[in-house]
Formats: C-alpha cells, sequence, structure tokens
C-alpha cells in the first residue's frame, strides 16, 4: 500500500496512516471497523482517531460514534503547510547555527583554487581589490570577467582592466617574479583571498572581518603610495 509508506514519509506513525488509508477508501467507519480493516489493535483506534481528529484529517459524530476522513485535496493542503512550516522552522535554526559558528579559513589547491577564485570574481557585486607580484595568463583571464569596479596594483596591471597600479621599477622587477602570482585579493570587503601560484596554484579564503579589514587596510595603503606618486 504506497499510500501509507507516503504517509509514513511525512511524519505520521504506522497506526495514524493505515487508519486515514481505511477511511478514505471506505468512508465512514466505527472503531470497531477501523480495527478490522486496518490491523490496528482496538485499544489503540481511539488514540490514533485522536491524533487524528486534532490535526485535522479526521472529523468524529453521532451514537455510535462514527469517524469520516476529510477530502483527499484538503488532506494534501494540510500536509503542505505542516511541511511548510517545518522547513521554516528548520531555515531559522540552521541560521543561529550559522550565526554561532566560527568564522571558517578554507585552503584550495589545484584546479579548485581556481575554480574558487571565478566564482568569487563573478559573485563581487561592488568592488575587488588585488594586490599581486604579477597577473599570469589565467589571473588577468578570470579578473577581466568580474562584473564589479576592479582595483589592481601589480608589477603588470595594465592586463586587466580597471584602476591599476604598477609597481616603480617594474622591469627589473619582472625579470625575478615573472610567471610568479603571489597576492591578495579582497572582495567586497567581505572575504579575502591569498594566492600562491608557482607552478602549482593554492590559496587561502577567509570571511573573519578582522582578518579582512587587516588585509583591506594594507591594500588600500599601497594604493594610497601609487595614487602618490601619480601626483
Amino acid at each position: 500500500m504506497k499510500i501509507i509508506e507516503v504517509l509514513r514519509y511525512f511524519g505520521f506513525s504506522e497506526y495514524e496512516a493505515k487508519a486515514l488509508y481505511v477511511l478514505l477508501l471506505h468512508g465512514e467507519l466505527t472503531a470497531k471497523d477501523i480495527a478490522e480493516l486496518s490491523g490496528i489493535p482496538r485499544t489503540s483506534v481511539y488514540d490514533v482517531m485522536n491524533l487524528l481528529e486534532s490535526r485535522g484529517l479526521v472529523v468524529s459524530y453521532g451514537k455510535p460514534l462514527k469517524f469520516r476522513a476529510i477530502g483527499a485535496d484538503e488532506i494534501v493542503k494540510i500536509i503542505s503547510n505542516i511541511v511548510l512550516d517545518r522547513l521554516d522552522l528548520l531555515k531559522k535554526e540552521l541560521s543561529k547555527l550559522k550565526s554561532k559558528a566560527p568564522e571558517e579559513v578554507r585552503m584550495y589547491k589545484g584546479e579548485a583554487m581556481l575554480s574558487i577564485l571565478r566564482t568569487m570574481v563573478s559573485e563581487a557585486r561592488e568592488r575587488i581589490v588585488a594586490l599581486l607580484s604579477y597577473i599570469t595568463d589565467d589571473m588577468a583571464k578570470i579578473l577581466n570577467s568580474a562584473k564589479c569596479k576592479l582595483i589592481v596594483v601589480s608589477s603588470n596591471a595594465s592586463r586587466v582592466k580597471g584602476e591599476c597600479y604598477e609597481f616603480p621599477r617594474k622591469d627589473k622587477l619582472l625579470e625575478k617574479i615573472k610567471s610568479l602570482c603571489h597576492g591578495i585579493l579582497i572582495f567586497d570587503d567581505r572575504a579575502a583571498m591569498i594566492v600562491f601560484m608557482n607552478g602549482i596554484a593554492l590559496s587561502i579564503v577567509s570571511y573573519d572581518e578582522r582578518l579582512v579589514l587587516f588585509l583591506k587596510m594594507l591594500v588600500n595603503s599601497l594604493i594610497e603610495f601609487f595614487k602618490d606618486i601619480r601626483t
């Protein structure tokens, strides 16, 4: 009886599911009828009926007392509302756990690092600030896909579109660090990524407010320094 299995899935006990099934199948029934048709012990029938009636799924009337299930469509609506209420409760409780959980620092390596970088760049809405030793082809492609303001400090910052600042005496610097992409990226002032790309890509991502604030201050101080040089 698949309907009993489905009702069990939605939190009904075995007896509740069987009682509701026979009532839907046969219409109004006495407690004796329900026990005989469902296999529920007669001593348990009234307790089961009281539970179903308290949920608004069954009505009782007359002498001898008879029971009748409400319409199938109404049962579906009531179960749907119960499920939605439980989902709302689950969402609220999970959000409490999330707010109490300590901020995580996560490490990514290889293709996973590039994948999370693409995701964070695509999801940034206000601005991305990057301090990078050298912008590789992969890094340039990812940064140029940004849909928000982009501020970059690097030895070859002109490879990307945005507000760019390049290191002084970059020619000598490029000889030493070419192809080494190390540095810091800050996304919407809420997340930071420290990257190391030297053959193997590696990154550390943090959403810790204090760490993000510290890295933001560090990068912004360099940006202000380069702005002063220009003027």
